[in-house]
């Protein structure tokens, strides 16, 4: 049998980051992935604040 296993990223400029896991999360290269994508997100987004604060 085949297992489905969906990530999706939410997030915003004005609000936090959310991450959904739909399937097995145990799955590691796609859970890493996810992980990997929201700490690439929290980073842009601590950039782009700072420098608007400057």
């Amino acid at each position: 049998m085949s297992e489905n296993t969906s990530i999706g990223i939410i997030g915003g400029a004005d609000g936090p980051t959310a991450v959904f896991v739909a399937g097995d999360p145990t799955g590691l290269i796609l859970t890493s992935i996810g992980i990997a994508a929201a700490v690439v997100l929290l980073v842009v987004g601590i950039v782009l604040w700072a420098r608007h604060r400057k």
